[in-house]
């Protein structure tokens, strides 16, 4: 009786307790219990007097079962049980099963859970009315219980779970269907006749049919999918003016793993992906991109690559400009990897590697062809292998430059040793040493087409041609300055032919070295002084063409001057501004700068040197990579940093940084100036939803450098439905460039859940061009997103029209489904 008064108390308090807001739970959705380990628990009488109406249950031995629930026996019988629920139940294999109430028959050996029933083994959830659990095997019989691989979902009761001989499960369906949208009616679905799914493995499909709604729209005969974002089979369908209707198909499998793989490795580690692409006007390209899935610290490096097309129309050019001859038969091979080298070493911290950088070409217009995203970026890409040697303080470089694609103009080095050290105490006192030594043999080349097609009219058409302008923008400053030097000779001038092999095909050995220490020092606590004291020497051998061997010496000094004053403002508070408290930093600068250097005379055949660029170049000699192109300077740079920084996160975030320096000149090398523009480094980033960088440089004393330049990046994403992004380039009045003002504006809105729209413009407005429009609309199917687009360049002499499409699926990057479509 006093037991069943305290549990009569007990139920009181519990539903009253419930109606409290501090023990209620917070509303959330309903999600599978964490794995719990839970012990065996054997089942024992009661300690309190026997009643004549309980029951002794005496279950097997072994079992991991907890039940929590009343057990009653079923009509009297003393084997059979029902027990009441919630039913936790961890089987000894790692299953955990939860139901609302179950039946324990011990003359079966089962016990049967039933009602709301989840089984989850890792990503594996099944669902059902009931499952049965052999107490004597140990085993749950799951075969009436619908699947699903999270995230993927399997048609329910369409599966039947297997063991292979290691006692893994798989699941395979006749004429069922899979997706990824977990919803009562998804609108897609894949079905095969037969599905095969290997958890954490792959899925196999028979005769594949891919399903919009109640209609098929694509087919394959089998398909092996790993659940790898980087494997098995992806498509990619659309259409180009310069390719026609395409479809570009790859598929991606490991190799180098088992005995039996291509490589024989224990774990593979070669992520190959192959393609086969169809183009209407090109025809069909093969290829295969191999990576090294070990090289994870460096996104640049790991992969071989190769591929070969027979192109049917070689000669149909996206510019407009008209091509030469180009073979129909055209290739790519690129390799960048890196080799780490065990070599034996008085130094146990040098580390050894071997690098390769290498592009092969089939011509001049491939990438533009074929790639043209990289094409963008490198169009005429380097051929490199080079052994280094890298310590704590030093990097010692030996390597090959190689001339592998002879249609565009590019310097070889056979070979070229760097020794370089950088900044460090001398014998441990405050002085500071950095040095860099190189000895080499240098040659370039330019290309045959450049020559017939720049080189020649520049060289031969009247001042008074309107062409000349575009021609000259398309060389550097350093050919720009020799054909001016050509264009001025009279005919029969027996300098030409020196300054034509200068322009054409340079060459010479050269041994460079560049010395230099430097301190810090204070005065009277606030003023920070940096002094750097330099000497150079470099010795050139070989020099091609009529010019005789010469040698320079450098010398160098320089004294930089800064002062530096904070304050703070801990109760500036601006929320909307991303303001919590303010340190604004303010830090005046001077920087004087002296080079005095041999001069090698205009006419000497410079491989090393500047390119045109609206940046002021470096004013520390170690820095100056144009090692051919140095001449003397003498100049002070003055200029102030403001920063302000605030509160973000547990941490300090910098809300502005703005530089503003002006040279002023005593010997200008580049422009003969007294004063340069006045340039100006802004980066705001108040808030994560808006940011701005912004450089600016233009005349303020005399006339500066005679050209102004504004360019700034703006992104603000003022609602979460709607995000914009504008970019400016604005240069007027430059010696060598071409005048431009040119605006690139992305945008993107979102209507509602289901619907978006981005827009993607590209603005020349110096002469009134738009040069690339792009517009898309996106339509959201909860696991997976359909989007098409319609693009527009101009490229003044030819446009250029191309659509897209692109299935990308969301909710799960780590499996590869092949819905994935892009036009680039």
């Amino acid at each position: 009786m006093q037991c069943l008064r305290q549990l009569f108390f007990w139920a009181i308090l519990f539903p009253l307790g419930a109606q409290e807001d501090a023990v209620l739970p917070p509303s959330s959705p309903v999600v599978p219990p964490s794995p719990v380990e839970i012990p065996p628990v054997p089942f024992q009488k009661d300690n309190n007097p026997a009643n004549p109406h309980e029951v002794s249950v005496v279950m097997p031995t072994g079992l991991n079962i907890q039940i929590k629930g009343k057990i009653t026996p079923v009509e009297g019988n003393l084997k059979i049980f029902d027990v009441s629920g919630p039913i936790e139940l961890k089987t000894n294999r790692g299953e955990e099963v939860f139901a609302d109430r179950a039946r324990l028959d011990l003359e079966a050996q089962t016990y049967t859970l039933q009602g709301n029933v989840s089984v989850f083994n890792g990503p594996v959830i099944q669902r059902g009315d009931s499952v049965v659990y052999n107490l004597k095997t140990r085993k749950l019989d799951t075969d009436h219980l619908s699947v699903s691989y999270d995230p993927i979902i399997l048609e329910s009761g369409s599966f039947e779970v297997s063991e292979d001989e290691s006692g893994n499960r798989y699941f395979t369906g006749h004429n069922a269907g899979i997706t990824t949208q977990d919803v009562e009616e998804p609108n897609y679905w894949l079905r095969a006749d037969t599905t095969t799914v290997y958890p954490d493995n792959r899925i196999d499909f028979h005769d594949l049919k891919l399903y919009i709604g109640d209609s098929p729209v694509f087919w394959l005969p089998y398909l092996s999918q790993p659940l790898h974002k980087d494997l098995g089979y992806r498509f990619i369908p659309g259409g180009r003016t310069n390719w026609g209707m395409y479809l570009l198909n790859t598929y991606g499998i490991m190799l180098g793993g088992g005995d039996k793989t291509l490589l024989g490795s224990e774990t593979p580690w070669i992520l190959s992906q192959w393609h086969l692409d169809l183009r209407s006007r090109r025809g069909v390209g093969a290829g295969v991109d191999l990576f090294d899935t070990r090289v994870e610290d460096n996104p640049n490096l790991g992969w071989l690559k190769m591929y070969y097309t027979y192109d049917l129309e070689p000669q149909l050019e996206r510019s407009g400009i008209v091509r030469g001859p180009v073979d129909p038969g055209r290739y790519r091979a690129e390799f960048q990897y890196r080799i780490p080298l065990q070599v034996r070493d008085n130094d146990p911290d040098a580390t050894y590697a071997l690098n390769y950088d290498l592009h092969i070409l089939s011509d001049n217009h491939f990438l533009e062809d074929f790639d043209p995203h990289f094409y963008r970026s490198n169009a005429q890409p380097d051929n490199t292998i080079y052994l280094t040697r890298r310590t704590e303080s030093s990097l010692l470089t030996g390597l090959a430059r190689l001339r592998l694609n002879d249609f565009y103009r590019a310097d070889s080095r056979y070979p070229e040793i760097i020794f370089d050290q950088i900044r460090r105490p001398v014998f441990g006192s405050s002085i500071l040493h950095e040095g860099s030594t190189s000895f080499g043999f240098l040659e370039e080349n330019i290309a045959d087409p450049t020559r017939d097609t720049l080189l020649e009219p520049l060289l031969t058409l009247p001042d008074s041609d309107p062409e000349l302008a575009s021609l000259y923008a398309q060389v550097g400053r350093y050919e720009q300055f020799l054909i001016k030097q050509l264009r001025a000779l009279t005919p029969g001038d027996p300098r030409y032919d020196s300054l034509y092999n200068q322009l054409t095909h340079p060459e010479f050995g050269r041994f460079h070295t560049y010395q230099e220490f430097s301190t810090q020092l204070t005065a009277a606590d606030w003023l920070h002084l940096t002094p750097r004291m330099g000497a150079g020497y470099s010795r050139y051998f070989n020099v091609g063409g009529p010019i005789n061997d010469s040698d320079r010496t450098i010398f160098s000094a320089s004294m930089e001057a800064s002062v530096k004053f904070q304050k703070d403002y801990p109760e500036l508070r601006w929320r909307d501004g991303g303001i919590d408290g303010i340190r604004h930093t303010f830090q005046p600068y001077a920087q004087w700068s002296y080079v005095s250097t041999s001069e090698l005379g205009d006419d000497f055949p410079a491989i090393d040197r500047l390119t045109f660029t609206t940046r002021p170049v470096p004013i520390n000699p170690g820095r100056f990579v144009a090692i051919d192109d140095m001449e003397n300077w003498n100049l002070l740079r003055l200029g102030v940093r403001n920063r302000l920084l605030t509160h973000r996160d547990s941490g300090t975030h910098e809300w502005l940084f703005m530089d503003t320096y002006l040279d002023c000149y005593l010997n200008d090398p580049e422009l003969d100036r007294q004063y340069s523009n006045l340039y100006n480094d802004i980066t705001w980033s108040p808030l994560p939803w808006l940011a701005v960088d912004l450089q600016t440089q233009f005349p303020v004393i005399s006339s500066g450098s005679g050209y102004g330049e504004f360019t700034t990046a703006v992104r603000f994403m003022p609602t979460p439905d709607f995000e914009f992004s504008v970019s400016q380039g604005n240069l007027s009045n430059h010696p060598y460039l071409l005048d431009s003002n040119r605006v690139y504006i992305k945008a993107y809105n979102r209507f509602n859940q289901n619907w978006g729209a981005g827009l993607l413009h590209q603005w020349e407005f110096d002469d009134g061009t738009l040069e690339l429009e792009q517009y898309t609309l996106h339509r959201n199917f909860d696991n997976w997103i359909v989007s098409s687009g319609l693009t527009h360049r101009n490229n003044r002499d030819k446009d250029e029209y191309g659509f897209m499409l692109n299935f990308t699926l969301k909710d799960f990057p780590a499996v590869s489904v092949p819905f994935k479509i892009d036009a680039e």
